[in-house]
């Protein structure tokens, strides 16, 4: 799930990348598929390259071209026009432009960032694949399918917890105490996140604030549940977008969660924008007060530029989680001074213990 701000004309997404290719890399075969299995359907492109590349992407004004830029790389096949699905990406366009390839996404509606997910995988030597970028897109005004990634949660696995049972199995009071947390440690495994200028990685910061997190909340009493521990894809090897967050949120689901904590570090194109939000969305009136009890405690982390306050924000953890749920975006990767602060052992454990710290004044105690 990448960070992405609209501008005036464009609007630019920051892409998990791999490593800085050291020559050209040669754009090698690119193919298709229309997959119904998920939520919302979508269209995935898969581009086969000789190595890995940085990549830059933006959507046009009207919503209805999606350009991504793959930087020095050469286009090597013969597929420079595919045609693709008609009701969500309709063809896909590869060109040279000077050192870079460019692949031009035309989709018969307008859509905007939540719609669109670039990632890149690494080189699979077991199976034979090579270093691939792929490119999902979203079927644009379709309403979400219900997904289960696992178990369906019983609906009397946990007795309701100081709330009417039409609020959801959920506690917003009486104190940090005995509460369940899940804390997901955003991206992992195939999927690096974001990638700051010095080569730091999104998945290696997030994982040990939210182990520093955990110690901190267990240290209150709480009960807490981690989507993942160790350096993992959540579903499975190489699981699609869908499949990894529908994984994570079921974990938080099946344990009855209070509370789904997510945590990120945002991106963007320009290396100055900093800062700290935090993201939820209305389910219910806890999912703003969660967030602003957290952003109120982080927003000010020394190292990081200010506050960048609390947004909602339609994204899938916190969509489709049962219980109030936040997703914390602690500075800006990209920025080379807020990545150097991300490195820090001492601000990861600060960002953790103000997060744990907004937790427990959410609780009311």
């Amino acid at each position: 799930m990448r960070k992405l701000f609209f501008m005036c004309l464009a609007v630019l997404m920051a892409i998990p990348l791999l490593l800085t290719q050291a020559k050209a890399a040669n754009l090698e075969d690119a193919r298709w598929v229309t997959r119904t299995d998920a939520p919302v359907p979508y269209v995935r492109m898969v581009m086969d390259l000789s190595a890995p590349v940085k990549a830059s992407a933006s959507i046009s004004k009207d919503g209805k071209t999606t350009t991504v830029t793959l930087k020095n790389t050469k286009l090597k096949t013969a597929k420079e026009n595919i045609t693709m699905d008609s009701s969500i990406a309709s063809s896909a366009k590869l060109s040279e432009d000077g050192r870079d390839v460019k692949v031009t996404i035309k989709t018969p509606s307008s859509i905007d960032t939540s719609d669109v997910k670039v990632f890149s995988l690494k080189k699979d030597t077991v199976n034979k694949k090579p270093y691939r970028i792929v490119v999902d897109v979203q079927k644009k005004g379709v309403t979400p399918k219900p997904a289960y990634y696992g178990k369906r949660p019983s609906p009397s696995a946990h007795p309701a917890k100081n709330v009417p049972a039409e609020s959801g199995k959920y506690s917003s009071s009486g104190g940090l105490a005995g509460k369940t947390i899940t804390i997901d440690p955003g991206h992992g495994g195939s999927d690096s996140g974001a990638i700051g200028p010095h080569g730091l990685q999104e998945k290696n910061v997030t994982l040990p604030i939210s182990k520093y997190l955990k110690s901190a909340l267990e240290s209150r009493g709480a009960k807490v549940v981690m989507t993942r521990t160790t350096d993992v894809d959540v579903y499975g090897p190489n699981a699609s977008g869908v499949e990894e967050l529908g994984a994570r949120v079921n974990i938080a689901n099946r344990n009855n969660s209070d509370v789904l904590v997510s945590v990120h570090i945002n991106a963007f194109t320009n290396p100055s924008v900093g800062g700290i939000a935090t993201y939820y969305y209305s389910k219910s009136g806890n999912d703003a007060r969660l967030a602003q009890k957290v952003q109120t405690q982080i927003a000010n982390t020394p190292g990081f530029n200010g506050d960048r306050g609390i947004q909602e924000g339609n994204l899938y953890v916190l969509r489709h989680s049962n219980m109030p749920a936040i997703l914390v975006e602690l500075g800006f990767i990209s920025n080379p001074n807020e990545e150097r602060a991300l490195q820090s052992a001492q601000t990861q454990e600060d960002f953790a213990n103000r997060i744990a710290n907004g937790i427990a004044n959410y609780f009311g105690g």
